[in-house]
């Protein structure tokens, strides 16, 4: 009797830490700043992102803005010029890469670039698994129902920028903008030296604590060793190595149950 006890009560712990991660971890949203975004001049990175960013889906992405073709996107990579969801059904994909306006230098702002009912549609779709990533995301409120309210609420000590191409960090320039061991262990490819080209870096401690990894240290001209340039959050791309992913949670959470069950049905 006590080692059923012991079972529910270990069942429960399980289905709530599941709960937990549904909320949380529903979607992957990788925030990608201009220390990372260069590399996506090399199509072997896109190519990576990309494969995160579908996860295993036959639907394709969808990209949106003005920036155009990226080389190195999948075969079937659909582009949306504008930050209008008007005749696109999300349904059809797998997750949406968001363009900086014109290719460069900033995110999308949510205030003016896209419409509140299509932030909500956009929401709603990543609590159901939509996969999300926003080039050169700058901080503050620019994603509005995209991203977590924790971090629209970061402050801007939290975020660097700097846009003078070939300057970028003045002379404490270092090309310090490098995948990582996070980066690495995902598979990607450490690509040649950048320059010092360099325009949004987060703080990592910040991003940490809501469960954000870094895979690029930014340029320590920004945040010394406490800089990232490329962010995730759930998902394949943004679970720690040897952390298990929710789907794996649920499938232990099921296990348990059923185990619980059976050993209920032989005591009795």
């Amino acid at each position: 009797m006590k080692s059923i006890t012991k079972m529910k009560a270990l069942r429960a712990v399980v289905a709530l830490a599941c709960l937990g991660s549904s909320a949380v971890w529903a979607n992957q949203i990788v925030l990608e700043g201009s220390d990372a975004t260069t590399f996506h001049h090399d199509s072997l990175y896109t190519s990576q992102l990309f494969t995160f960013m579908i996860n295993g889906s036959s639907l394709p992405v969808l990209v949106m803005g003005t920036g155009g073709v990226l080389g190195g996107a999948p075969a079937g990579t659909v582009y949306n010029s504008t930050y209008s969801l008007t005749g696109f059904s999300l349904s059809d994909y797998s997750a949406i890469y968001f363009q900086s306006p014109g290719g460069c230098c900033g995110a999308p702002d949510a205030s003016t670039s896209i419409s509140a009912a299509d932030q909500a549609l956009i929401g709603a779709a990543e609590v159901l698994g939509l996969n999300i990533t926003l080039e050169n995301y700058g901080g503050g409120p620019t994603g509005g129902d995209i991203l977590p309210a924790a971090v629209n609420a970061l402050g801007p000590e939290h975020f660097g920028g700097i846009t003078s191409y070939g300057t970028a960090g003045g002379p404490g320039c270092t090309d310090g903008e490098v995948f990582n061991a996070n980066g690495l262990s995902k598979g990607f490819i450490q690509p040649g030296v950048l320059g010092c080209y360099e325009h949004q870096a987060y703080r990592t401690s910040a991003f940490t604590p809501l469960g954000f990894i870094s895979l690029v240290n930014a340029d320590p001209a920004y945040f010394g060793s406490d800089g990232s340039a490329l962010l995730a959050l759930g998902g394949p791309l943004g679970t720690p190595a040897g952390v298990p992913e929710p789907a794996s949670l649920a499938l232990l959470g099921l296990g348990l149950a059923g185990l619980a069950a059976s050993r209920k049905r032989k005591a009795a």
